[in-house]
């Protein structure tokens, strides 16, 4: 059976954490706990998302759900409010440490999913497109709407954004700051996949995830690589990438096992060399 977990950067009000880590054979879930805030971003938060992948790294998980509780909202960007009590050191503080939060999360060795539940705005969306996959509910919708404070993204969204649906949607996303239901989103590829409405989505989410973590975790971190090299164009300095990964994985031990669990005619079994 699981248990649900907190970390102590959320225990300074126990009676209402703001983050809930419910551990998985493989992973974990990740859950902000602020429905009534849209489950803003919070200090505590971040480092309590910061702490459950450190953990999950050190013991060599694979999978982690990221979600928020309740049906409004998966999360509806930074707390202001928390904002308006900082100095500004101390909020470029806290957006340094955001961006560089979901910079790691997408450059993890961890499959991410974000299982969108409600809307996604500001560094809700960021967070989202920092994970590896994204699975929302048919009635989400996703903005960066930081135009209309006169603020641009701040978690990397400039970045995430053009590398996801290309520059061109980025640019128009960014400065009109618009909502984007989760059909749009899904065209665009900014969203892999619509849950379906009758069944749990961090169900879905967790099995997912898991239609990809059952493959080589040595030739999942190599694609991930090659396609983080990828740009609009093929370049050179791509293909040697491409090249470089192919060589490495060529004689890895997950290779040598896939190959030799096809002639054998008998499931793989990988990550044990």
């Amino acid at each position: 059976m699981t248990q649900t977990t907190t970390h102590p950067a959320a225990r300074s009000d126990a009676a209402d954490p703001p983050f809930t880590v419910v551990p998985l054979e493989d992973g974990a879930v990740f859950t902000i706990e602020r429905p009534a805030k849209l489950n803003a971003l919070t200090k505590p938060v971040l480092l309590g998302l910061a702490a459950c992948i450190d953990d999950l790294e050190a013991r060599g998980a694979r999978l982690l759900v990221v979600t928020g509780r309740g049906e409004r909202a998966f999360c509806a960007g930074t707390d202001l409010g928390e904002l308006q009590g900082l100095d500004m050191a101390a909020r470029m503080a806290k957006t340094s440490m955001a961006r560089g939060l979901l910079v790691r999360l997408s450059r993890s060795r961890l499959v991410s999913v974000a299982a969108i539940n409600g809307l996604a705005y500001g560094g809700g969306l960021e967070l989202a497109m920092a994970c590896t996959l994204r699975l929302a509910a048919p009635h989400v919708s996703v903005s960066l709407p930081e135009i209309k404070l006169g603020l641009l993204p701040a978690y990397a969204g400039t970045q995430f954004l053009p590398a996801i649906v290309g520059p061109s949607r980025a640019l128009e996303m960014m400065l009109t700051g618009r909502a984007v239901p989760a059909a749009e989103a899904l065209a665009m590829g900014l969203v892999n996949r619509i849950a379906a409405a009758d069944a749990p989505l961090v169900a879905q989410a967790i099995d997912y995830g898991r239609e990809v973590t059952r493959f080589s975790p040595t030739a999942i971190e190599a694609i991930r690589a090659c396609v983080a090299a990828a740009g609009p164009f093929v370049t050179d300095a791509g293909v040697a990438v491409e090249d470089a990964q192919v060589r490495a994985n060529f004689d890895s031990p997950d290779a040598r096992e896939g190959v030799a669990a096809f002639l054998e005619k008998r499931p793989a079994r990988f990550g044990r060399g």
